[in-house]
């Protein structure tokens, strides 16, 4: 911030005032910088900063521009933005995140909300422009007087690629285009601008409510595995599923990167107005997970068929098919869940979630060799396992717990459920060492 006495000196002068300060101007950003970068890491936000001192001949020009504005008793002219920074933030939410960030760690004493005098049908420059004071200490380290602010801009990525385009298309050009034409032209490439800040909004909102369901639906379907299995709470802590919970962890990254064409062979099913609706596949599987983590299973399966009527893409066909085969698995259906299982491998053969969760249920069945070929797959892809581990320790096959266990161990040495897997194989074979030198003895 700088403050002019009017009428204004001569350019020589100013230019020379400003030559004399525009080292510490500089300093004192960066340091300004490196606390609200700091201060939105604080607050969990990803955020870009852009900063910087405003030029001389920017800051000649914009007193020019205040200095003929000014009323004839006007003593003085200010410049707020004599330096600048810009915080840019993918999402809308996350301006409004970053707002409330800075009013909570600076003096903010200004804020002016660009683009909010619009009406709906209008669409402009959009942006949240705060003037934040300059902490003393700040001040005091580059021995400047005070009060000195700081404008702070805060808006999205798109918002900030229309401000820069319009900065050197309108506002530097000082060009005001007459044809209505152009004007439209103009209008409407901001709308669409807009219109998409909305939808990246809704999509996160979408996505971040689909991971929520996916990890409630993680923690039910565990807690059927120790139901069914009598595995111990401690197994879902160390299932790496945890921190990637997503709809298509455990796909093939060769099927979900393909494409498939539509045909009547079994490809993706006709485009229509349902499967192109923003309430389409998206908005009924989370309806779907919904029904699922309420424990409405014959719901949750009936949407799940509904998608797959669809005949969506194949990496679609086999996530779906999955969460169908945990449906069943929860219900207690065990041979349905194997069956959908196995359609899903047909699809993805490299699947390991398939092949883990159809392995579990060859468990629940008794099944223990074709559990234990579907987990050896299934490790193969991800060694980080040891649900085998407690199956051969439940089925008395103590040499073969050892070894997944040990193998567990070598990947992850500090995990708890791993050390108490194996304290409990070193108990029981030392339980059965003392039976059988009892029985010797005898």
């Amino acid at each position: 911030m700088i403050t002019v006495a009017l009428p204004l000196p001569p350019r020589e002068t100013l230019e020379a005032r400003y030559g004399e300060r525009t080292d510490a101007y500089a300093k004192l950003l960066y340091e300004l910088q490196r606390r609200v970068q700091t201060a939105l890491v604080h607050c969990g936000l990803r955020a870009t900063i852009k900063h910087r001192v405003k030029s001389f001949q920017s800051l000649h020009q914009k007193l020019l521009r205040l200095a003929r504005a000014a009323e004839p008793d006007t003593g003085s002219v200010t410049v707020t933005d004599l330096i600048g920074i810009r915080i840019v933030c993918p999402f809308l939410e996350d301006v409004a995140i970053a707002e409330r960030c800075m009013r909570a760690q600076f003096h903010i004493h200004e804020v002016d909300r660009k683009g909010a005098q619009f009406s709906v049908r209008e669409f402009g420059y959009e942006s949240i422009h705060c003037l934040m004071e300059t902490p003393a200490d700040v001040l005091e380290s580059f021995h400047l007087a005070g009060p000195f602010d700081c404008e702070v801009q805060i808006r999205t990525i798109l918002q900030d690629a229309w401000a820069e385009v319009e900065h050197e298309l309108v506002y530097k050009s000082e060009f005001t285009p007459f044809d209505n034409a152009l004007q439209r032209k103009l209008a409407a490439l901001n709308a669409n601008l807009s219109l998409s800040d909305i939808t990246f909004q809704e999509i996160r909102t979408y996505q971040r409510s689909l991971h929520a369901e996916l990890q409630k639906r993680r923690s039910r379907f565990w807690e059927s595995i120790q139901r069914a299995t009598g595995d111990g709470p401690d197994l879902d802590a160390i299932d790496e599923l945890l921190e990637a919970e997503t709809v298509t962890a455990g796909v093939s990254p060769a099927l979900s990167a393909g494409t498939d064409e539509a045909s009547d062979g079994g490809g993706v099913g006709p485009r229509t107005e349902w499967s192109d609706s923003a309430g389409g596949l998206d908005s009924l599987l989370l309806d779907g997970l919904r029904a699922h983590n309420a424990g409405d299973y014959e719901r949750a399966l009936e949407i799940y068929t509904q998608i797959l009527a669809a005949r969506p893409q194949t990496y679609v066909r086999a996530v779906v098919l999955i969460h169908r085969g945990m449906a069943r698995f929860a219900s207690a259906h065990y041979r349905d869940s194997i069956s959908d299982m196995d359609e899903a491998l047909e699809l993805d053969s490299g699947n390991w979630r398939a092949l883990f969760y159809r392995g579990t249920a060859f468990r629940v069945l008794g099944d223990i060799d074709r559990a234990a070929e579907d987990f050896e797959r299934c490790l193969m892809i991800d060694p980080y396992r040891i649900q085998r581990s407690t199956m051969y320790l439940q089925a008395g096959r103590l040499e073969d717990a050892e070894t997944d266990c040990e193998r567990a161990r070598g990947i992850r040495p500090d995990a708890e459920a791993v050390l108490q897997l194996s304290t409990a194989i070193a108990e029981r074979k030392a339980y059965a060492n003392g039976n059988h030198t009892k029985n010797a003895c005898q």
